[in-house]
């Protein structure tokens, strides 16, 4: 037979005892209640625990049923009588609070003429430089390279006009000169002769900010000689390509193989792109599209190389240029994007319509020329 378990007795002044229900307590206990809140002691030490739930419990217990009535209720969403500007009815249904504006058709329609101009501006534009850059081709090798340097010199001018609008101080003048003769020296004795010309432009630059007290003359030096470096230093290298017997030739494969780069990216990018390539610099460029581009970058190389197409690529020198064209190119491209983030602007210039400035459409070239240079060189066409 089990024994019955009697829980021991509470302790005089025990805290854990669970307060009495109201349903409990005798009638009268609650009006006995109400006075107490008057006649609460003013000592801390005399108001117990007990007392405390129970004021709480009696202060929330409007509010908890309340809440609770107010979830059992059923609301129907209907249309409200407002004066909203921009409304006529003033009646305002829930589904109208999107926050979009009505699009005008005629808005619309001046929207997609500005496009249609722009893409034949943009068009028109780059024809016209293909035109004359393969007209100076054409001409003769002296002819090209003044293009060249007239192209150079409007590039670094650009660039100098841009840090200008950040509070640098370039040199312009010193910059411009050492472009021009970064390139004179290429034709005279080779791209490595340029070298000597920028080191001209560093010792120069540096005695003009030492004469006065000029401000911030470590980023003004600094910008004076990036300008000439960045831009004329890698152009330098496509003179000995235009003065090469098969200039043709190889400035064709050069030009359209970059060209085709940047566009299989876009569209590729457009298409299929999901993963950016590097968001914090340009966030249109994709890893897909840089994969899709390389494909067709290579599958081009291999048929001008294969078939001849430009004599004397080969199908080995054609695929090399075609790979360095898909690795340089992008980088060239996300060099300038890093130039113009970290000075707030979205285009150098406005030289070529519809393109930008020249310094836009030159970024990947910048890194192709002097790596096709060296392809060139490898293979024994220079």
């Amino acid at each position: 037979m089990d024994e019955e378990v009697h829980p021991p007795p509470a302790e005089a002044g025990d805290r854990r005892d669970t307060p009495p229900k109201e349903a409990d307590q005798p009638a009268g206990a609650t009006a006995h209640r109400g006075g107490q809140a008057a006649d609460r002691p003013t000592d801390p030490g005399e108001f117990t625990g007990r007392e405390y739930i129970r004021s709480t419990t009696r202060e929330y217990q409007g509010l908890a049923e309340s809440v609770a009535r107010a979830g059992e209720e059923v609301y129907e969403q209907s249309a409200v009588v407002a004066h909203v500007p921009g409304v006529d009815t003033g009646v305002v249904g829930f589904g109208d609070m999107t926050g979009r504006e009505d699009e005008d058709p005629e808005q619309l329609e001046q929207l997609d003429r500005a496009r249609r101009s722009e893409l034949a501006l943009r068009i028109g534009s780059g024809l016209a430089a293909v035109v004359v850059f393969f007209g100076a081709l054409y001409a003769g090798s002296l002819w090209v390279t003044l293009l060249l340097g007239v192209v150079t010199i409007v590039a670094v001018g650009e660039l100098y006009q841009a840090v200008r609008s950040v509070g640098f101080a370039p040199v312009a003048l010193l910059g411009l000169l050492g472009a021009a003769g970064m390139l004179y020296a290429s034709w005279s004795s080779g791209p490595f002769g340029a070298a000597g010309v920028l080191t001209a432009v560093i010792m120069v630059s540096g005695f003009w900010f030492a004469l006065g007290s000029r401000r911030f003359p470590l980023a003004n030096i600094a910008v004076t000689v990036f300008g000439a470096a960045w831009v004329a230093g890698p152009l330098s290298f496509a003179v000995p390509i235009f003065r090469s017997l098969d200039a043709w030739a190889l400035v064709t494969a050069l030009v359209g193989l970059t060209a085709l780069n940047d566009i299989a990216a876009f569209s590729y990018g457009r298409a299929f792109g999901s993963r950016r390539l590097a968001p914090h610099l340009s966030p249109n460029k994709t890893l897909e599209g840089f994969l899709g581009a390389t494909v067709i970058t290579l599958l081009a190389g291999l048929i001008v190389g294969r078939f001849g197409l430009l004599d004397p690529l080969t199908m080995p020198s054609g695929i090399a240029l075609a790979a360095v064209v898909s690795v340089f190119g992008p980088i060239g491209d996300l060099a300038e994007s890093a130039v113009k983030r970290s000075i707030g602007l979205k285009d150098m210039g406005s030289s070529l319509p519809g393109h930008g400035g020249l310094l836009d459409r030159l970024d990947a070239y910048l890194f192709t020329v002097p790596a096709a240079y060296l392809v060139y060189l490898w293979f024994g066409y220079l």
